[in-house]
């Protein structure tokens, strides 16, 4: 018995120490940072200097959807210990990621005790589960709480009918960082609610529905109250209301069809033969399993696969919709089976996500898809906000230009500078600045013919400073009057 503890304590802390390092490892040198996330941290900033509570959190670039500040005030203790710097907030999501293997681990352990060191092995290096901890965006926080609340589904013999209230609250609050998860949760809650009220077990069911409704009803009160609304009125009666197909013929349909599965087997899996293959193993096994186990299977695989018809009516689909599923197919792979193909499928499945994992893991953690990385963009902007001061430079502007940063107008860096108390014009008064910072990996006489908007009034100004940033080729120009 004491060995067999001791085996169990070695091996839960070596799944810890795999999963914080594949959540926290160099997260500055890969994190995403981009205006979404730059606009998210200056807000957050305000709201904490200013000591305010706000409904109001993540502004879709479109500006047509506003989503719920839950998940700036998860981050802000972070945010906040670590000065506000951009990679404060991953801190924070890394810090949930761990939470939420943590907590899948111990599903896995009450769902079905003898694949705990399999789901052990696929947690730690999960595509999805990496991805989200560490990039600090409102749609990545569904995860957390879909594990979360089926944690606490799984025990709820144990704590009795007040579980269901946590698990209505815990399936609300993925709708106000995504308001897809209502294509998950919304099915799944009917589906565990009509055997309790077979049972004549109203209690339970009647906390799941009020628990669940109350964080949606906060932004229906909000609106009511502030006609004509900021979050269901601006969306649907805005008239922009986006990504809806507006001629969804046969063809359409299918083609939606398809390209919504391709996308929703890429939320767990990159590798394109692992996809596939995965894709036909999941449609094996869900044929056995509704002849074997109807309703169970129709209560799991239902909420996992909802999204893929429901986006049918889009004209975009993008993988941030399938992460409140991620949970649903998780717990469903975990059952237990009698019937030998079944099982052999399910621990295909399993398989196969954790190879297709270990082909992406090294890419997660080493590569930046924005560029400059999070790093470089932190010593960059530091550069403009010493120079301001040293040099106390009035109407100052910054631009990201002729490198591979694909945003010119450089929205992250005046947003971030900005917050740190230094001044910079708007995007729409390159004209009237007198100083230009312009981030690039081009020299200064490529930077004078670049054509944009933001360097024709400075093409023949004076090149005041060039700074280079250690160990990188991107420079820090400053251009300007003397």
């Amino acid at each position: 018995m004491i060995k067999f503890q001791k085996k169990t304590v070695v091996l839960f802390v070596s799944f810890l120490l795999v999963v914080v390092f594949t959540r926290f490892y160099n997260l500055a040198g890969t994190a995403r940072f981009t205006q979404d996330e730059s606009s998210d941290l200056a807000r957050m900033n305000e709201y904490y200097q200013n000591k305010q509570i706000s409904l109001v959190g993540p502004i879709s670039s479109d500006r047509s959807k506003v989503f719920s500040s839950l998940g700036y005030y998860m981050l802000m203790p972070f945010t906040v210990a670590f000065n506000f710097t951009p990679v404060s907030p991953v801190y924070g999501m890394a810090f949930l990621g761990t939470l939420t293997a943590v907590f899948m681990l111990f599903i896995a352990r009450s769902v079905n005790k003898r694949k705990t060191i399999l789901a052990g092995t696929l947690i730690m290096i999960w595509f999805p589960l990496v991805l989200v901890s560490r990039w600090a965006w409102n749609p990545h926080f569904v995860i957390f709480w879909a594990s979360f609340a089926l944690l606490i589904y799984q025990y709820r013999a144990r704590i009795g009918s007040w579980a269901y209230l946590l698990i209505g609250l815990f399936f609300g609050f993925m709708f106000h960082h995504h308001y897809v998860a209502l294509l998950t949760t919304a099915p799944f809650l009917l589906f565990i609610s009509i055997p309790l009220l077979k049972k004549k077990e109203f209690k339970p069911v009647i906390l799941l529905a009020l628990c669940y409704l109350l964080p949606h009803l906060i932004f229906l009160l909000f609106d009511l109250k502030n006609p004509p609304g900021l979050f269901f009125g601006r969306y649907l009666t805005g008239g922009n209301t986006p990504h809806i197909e507006t001629e969804l013929t046969l063809l359409a349909a299918w083609n939606n069809l398809a390209r919504n599965i391709s996308v929703y087997l890429g939320a767990f899996i990159e590798n394109s033969f692992l996809k596939t293959l995965f894709g036909f193993s999941m449609l094996s096994l869900i044929i056995l399993e509704l002849k074997k186990n109807f309703y169970r299977t129709i209560t799991w695989v239902i909420p996992s696969t909802a999204i893929i018809f429901g986006g049918i009516f889009l004209d975009d689909f993008q993988i941030r919709y399938i992460f409140s599923s991620t949970a649903f197919v998780f717990v469903w792979l975990l059952f237990s089976r009698k019937e030998k193909r079944s099982k052999f499928l399910a621990n295909f499945c399993i398989l196969v996500l954790i190879l297709g994992s270990l082909l992406s893991i090294k890419s997660q953690l080493t590569f930046s898809e924005v560029t400059p990385n999070m790093g470089i963009f932190t010593k960059a902007s530091q550069i403009i906000i010493d120079t301001v001061a040293e040099h106390k430079l009035n109407n100052s502007n910054v631009a990201a230009l002729s490198s591979s940063d694909d945003a010119p107008l450089a929205e992250r860096y005046r947003d971030y500078v900005r917050m740190k108390h230094t001044g910079l014009r708007a995007e729409s008064e390159y004209d009237v600045s007198e100083h230009l910072f312009v981030i690039s990996t081009a020299n200064d006489e490529i930077l004078r013919a670049d054509k944009s908007y933001a360097m024709v009034a400075f093409k023949d100004k004076v090149l005041r400073g060039v700074f280079d940033i250690e160990d990188t080729e991107w420079k820090v120009f400053w251009y300007g009057t003397k």
